[in-house]
């Protein structure tokens, strides 16, 4: 009879144990046998270090100085072993497989048979037999009843804690060997978890399960793919490369930190590939990226050639060819781009001068923008007064119409709205009328503060710069006031050349009209040429003849000789220099040139 009863009391146990643990495996040869498997699956991250070596030599102990201590000798071996290992942080481990015996007589005479091996050997076999003798001290605390389901929870709990294997601050050391399998099992073990649990996405707000989701690998926000792919699709096709990050509002935003850079740094490539984004996508948002750091280089130098205009060949922006050597964002962040140090252009001995673009590889000069001529030929930068009209027109836009950004000097203009404005460039906030830098915080307190210049101004120019409001100057003003006294005194200047020409009187017969006629079209063609053309640096005479290029702009006529002279005469005697002119440029052997207009 007892033996009925403690059959039916083992048959009992090991089916609640069953119904409790789907995944018990059952012995179809001996009935009373069954294995588990217990997931460790920690309730803190443990830090576990393997040394750095992959070829299982230990890392070397350098000796102590004689001056030491001997206690010194062994701390400094430890220190310098410790120095040569990886740290990582893991959340979950290889499981641990426990067989479950239970013999005749459980549970009232004879206690269970527990034994634990570990599926990777990662816990030591001294571990493993303490926790195997704790079953048996389990049901001696019991008073010989059933303690299988006692000691599995034992074992769970104690698996949240590594199995007391590290203590505090303490790291576990581990051979060098399991390194790649156990982080690729700590990898799949969350991904797993992930895929299995509920998450509301925080743009749509709907439920959704993990493995329609994506989480975040830097802050850990879950959105779900579609969302994530709707927005970094138009993100990019956009080009607001700046975007392509967490979309939650309060990532990357702590309250008490006041700099003026924050870290808000753009997602990689790799992770863009995990969402997943299209490969073609993901290449267009490298290379914008790397176009707009470019941009913002202000090292960078173009191709002279019109219709190319790419950068020159750079080792800090190298062309990307594939994902595998491009650098993801996670150490590089977007704000804070180092800049080259900025090196004169006309100092050949600290620069290479040779410089190829990297889209029609045209080898050219990057101090004079020619093509190129060796290192041995003496050459000077393109000066402002060389500009061609078009250049010189937009530089003379951005300058009286735009605000640069106090981060990073990009030019902005403002269509319409208030003058607190985000630089498209690099996300900092600044005052559009005298380009400030705004805490993002209270950007608003600038305009509120009595003692600036921008008081109550917040509105003004609500309509862009040609708005209601009092006409832009920006930080520029003193700038834009000086091309405004320079524009005056040209336009006097042609205004007096005009009156100058009227005054003329022209006879009316004979060589002196014809005479007096060529000297006052001379005098007009000489005005209209300084008024048209671009100013072009004459060379030092002791360089040798330099030969003329044309500009654009520029209109080459056939001029008499006879007119060629006069126009000379005018031109010296408007610089004090008639005293040098030789009347015999006025020979009458061009006759033949006479009445050529």
């Amino acid at each position: 009879m007892e033996d009925d009863n403690a059959l039916e009391e083992r048959e009992e146990e090991l089916s609640s144990i069953a119904a409790i643990f789907p995944e018990l495996e059952l012995d179809d040869k001996e009935p009373f046998r069954a294995r588990l498997e217990i997931p460790v699956e920690l309730a803190s991250p443990l830090r576990v270090c393997f040394p750095a070596s992959t070829d299982g030599e230990k890392p070397p102990v350098f000796p102590t100085p004689p001056s030491s201590e001997d206690d010194g000798h062994a701390r400094s071996g430890k220190e310098s072993s410790r120095s040569e290992l990886q740290t990582h942080d893991l959340c979950f481990l290889p499981a641990v497989r426990l067989d479950i015996a239970l013999p005749h007589g459980y549970p009232e005479s004879v206690p269970p048979e527990f034994i634990l091996h570990a599926t990777v050997p990662w816990v030591p076999q001294a571990t493993l037999n303490a926790l195997q003798q704790e079953g048996e001290k389990l049901w001696d605390e019991y008073g010989h009843s059933q303690v299988v389901f006692g000691y599995i929870d034992f074992l769970q709990q104690a698996a949240e804690r590594a199995f007391d294997l590290a203590s505090g601050d303490l790291a576990m050391e581990l051979p060098g060997s399991m390194r790649l399998m156990l982080l690729d099992y700590d990898k799949l073990a969350k991904r797993r978890k992930f895929e299995q649990s509920t998450y509301d996405c925080g743009v749509c707000l709907e439920p959704k399960r993990g493995s329609s989701c994506y989480k975040m690998a830097r802050c850990g926000h879950v959105f779900c793919v579609s969302c994530l792919r709707d927005f970094y699709t138009s993100c990019i096709n956009e080009g607001d490369v700046v975007s392509v990050k967490c979309m939650d509002p309060s990532c990357g935003k702590d309250p008490k930190l006041t700099s003026k850079k924050r870290k808000q740094r753009t997602l990689g490539p790799s992770e863009l590939l995990q969402i997943p984004l299209d490969n073609a996508l993901v290449k267009r948002y490298v290379n914008l990226k790397r176009k707009k750091k470019i941009e913002a280089d202000k090292t960078t130098i173009y191709c002279p050639r019109k219709w190319c205009q790419g950068p020159a060949r750079s080792t800090k922006y190298p062309k990307i060819t594939s994902f595998d050597n491009y650098a993801d964002s996670d150490s590089e962040p977007e704000d804070e781009i180092q800049a080259l140090p900025d090196i004169p252009p006309h100092d050949p001995n600290k620069i290479d001068r040779l410089a190829i673009c990297e889209d029609c590889e045209f080898a050219f000069c990057r101090v004079c923008l020619a093509g190129w001529h060796g290192d041995f030929v003496r050459c000077w930068p393109r000066t402002a007064a060389e500009l061609s009209e078009d250049e010189q027109a937009s530089y003379n836009y951005i300058r009286a119409n735009t605000s640069p950004c106090p981060t990073c000097n990009s030019p902005v203009q403002k269509t319409h709205g208030c003058n607190h404005m985000t630089c498209f460039q690099c996300r900092s906030h600044f005052c559009y009328l005298c380009s400030a830098w705004l805490d993002s915080a209270n950007p608003y307190q600038h305009f509120n503060n009595p003692g600036t210049s921008c008081f109550q101004r917040l509105w003004e120019l609500e309509e862009g710069d040609n708005g209601q409001g009092a006409h832009f100057d920006g930080p520029r003003a003193a700038e834009i006031a000086a091309l405004e006294v320079l524009q005056a005194d040209l336009h006097a200047e042609a205004e007096a050349l005009v009156d100058q020409n009227e005054n003329v009187v022209i006879p009316e017969h004979g060589r002196a009209r014809q005479e007096a006629e060529l000297f006052a079209e001379a005098l007009n063609e000489l005005h209209l040429r300084q008024q048209d053309e671009p100013a072009v640096r004459v060379p030092d005479r002791a360089r040798g003849p330099v030969p003329i290029r044309e500009l654009p702009g520029m209109n080459f006529r056939i001029i008499p000789p006879r007119r060629a002279g006069i126009e000379r005469f005018i031109e010296m005697a408007l610089n004090d220099e008639e005293d040098a002119w030789d009347s015999d440029e006025l020979d009458d052997s061009d006759d033949d040139f006479a009445n050529l207009r």
